[in-house]
């Protein structure tokens, strides 16, 4: 049987500081919506041929916090996968499907006795969510145990699409140090800079993206001079960032997110240091801050697996549906609550909404392959979404606001990339 280390549940924490505990949020199901067009080649409402109108409907369990530190993440993952099943009805080819959400808090243990109610009591066919990387192994291991499809949508932890991945999870975002990869790669062959200092809080994940960072940088001829490691959750930097001069680097890779990621940015420029050096980050940089960092992020350098002008036919679809519900532009937490959504209605809908043949169902997810509004999509051999990662540089709207222009394209970027 498929186990993790129990270590990994206290290492691998989340993409910014850890939420308090919090008493769990009572389940909630959508509520149904007039069917549009799908988006992204997803299934309509409508039945398939020879399946009635009406069939036993398929629970997906939503696991996301929307308590403590990584509230606004799980509100906006929800919000997506609402999205989109709001889209098509709430129906797959003519199976209902009924959406039962729990707040995790971003608390492993509470996320597992969240996950134990919904397949115990709910009788959930699907388990999907998870934004702190902290919740990905345990609840790995309970989707192994109780053989439950597991679809993670943002928590990145590398293991649990790893050499010895549980055949019952799958992951629709891009796992740590995945769009590292390719940044790394593209600073040093493409934008000429060699000499990199890296910031991250010190945790798993900060490891785990630096690393991406490091592996591809140093392939292509770069070298790491310096690495600044602040306790998770700083939002004091003038320690670490006092510590580097622009005449011994010319880049400078940071991993934070949130209000950390904000103050960050704005200490860079009352040091000195930006925009003399060039700054780069992985995308959840900016996701929800952007607006907030201003004139501090202008010039920013991103390896994203999500951006608002990305320019295709499936991104303008998406970007109205969710204008049309009083959304504004939508973020990257959006994007992948949508995503992941998409995929698993991709999968019922291979299956004709019968969730029984569980192996059945698996081979299908598996399968998936499809054009979304962050272009094309599809899973390796360990079920790790491949994906495409654009490159993109923060830039100065029509009415001064920064905004993220695509600048290039790295694609079929799998989470072992190698340039």
């Amino acid at each position: 049987m498929y186990k993790f280390l129990l270590t990994l549940l206290v290492l691998s924490l989340g993409l910014s500081a850890c939420g308090g505990a919090a008493q769990p949020a009572k389940e909630a199901a959508t509520a149904v919506a007039k069917p549009t067009a799908a988006v992204g080649g997803a299934p309509t409402s409508a039945p398939s041929k020879g399946q009635p109108a009406t069939a036993k409907p398929v629970k997906i369990g939503v696991l996301n916090p929307t308590t403590g530190a990584f509230a606004s993440f799980g509100k906006d993952v929800n919000s997506g996968i609402e999205l989109f099943f709001n889209s098509v009805g709430n129906k797959v080819g003519g199976t209902p499907v009924e959406l039962v959400f729990a707040d995790t808090a971003g608390e492993p243990q509470q996320a597992l006795e969240q996950a134990r109610r919904m397949v115990g009591q709910e009788k959930v066919d699907i388990l999907m969510g998870i934004v702190n990387s902290a919740v990905v192994p345990p609840l790995a291991q309970f989707a192994d145990q109780q053989k439950v499809p597991l679809i993670i949508t943002i928590g990145g932890a590398r293991v649990a699409t790893g050499p010895n991945r549980s055949p019952f999870v799958f992951r629709t975002a891009m796992a740590n140090g995945q769009q590292d990869r390719p940044l790394g790669w593209y600073v040093a062959s493409k934008l000429g800079l060699k000499r990199a200092a890296t910031f991250a809080w010190d945790f798993l994940v900060g490891e785990e993206r630096v690393a991406g960072f490091a592996t591809t940088f140093a392939k292509a001829g770069g070298t790491i001079v310096t690495q600044q490691k602040p306790p998770l959750g700083t939002t004091d930097y003038g320690p670490y960032v006092s510590r580097v001069s622009p005449t011994d680097v010319d880049v400078a890779y940071a991993f934070f997110s949130g209000p950390g990621a904000i103050a960050f940015a704005q200490q860079m420029r009352q040091f000195g240091l930006t925009p003399k050096l060039q700054l780069v980050a992985p995308d959840y940089f900016t996701s929800g801050t952007l607006n907030s960092m201003g004139d501090n992020a202008l010039g920013l350098v991103q390896g994203a697996q999500y951006a608002p002008t990305i320019d295709n036919a499936e991104n303008k679809k998406f970007a109205e549906l969710y204008k049309a519900k009083g959304g504004g532009e939508p973020g990257a937490y959006v994007e992948e609550g949508f995503l992941g959504a998409s995929v698993a209605a991709q999968a019922i809908q291979a299956v004709g909404g019968d969730l029984q043949d569980k192996q059945r169902f698996l081979d299908a997810l598996a399968k998936v392959k499809f054009n979304g509004p962050s272009g094309p999509f599809r899973f390796d051999e360990h079920g790790q979404a491949v994906r495409n990662v654009y490159i993109t540089r923060v830039i100065k709207r029509a009415d001064g606001g920064p905004m993220q222009q695509v600048i290039d394209v790295v694609e079929n970027v799998s989470q072992d990339w190698m340039p």
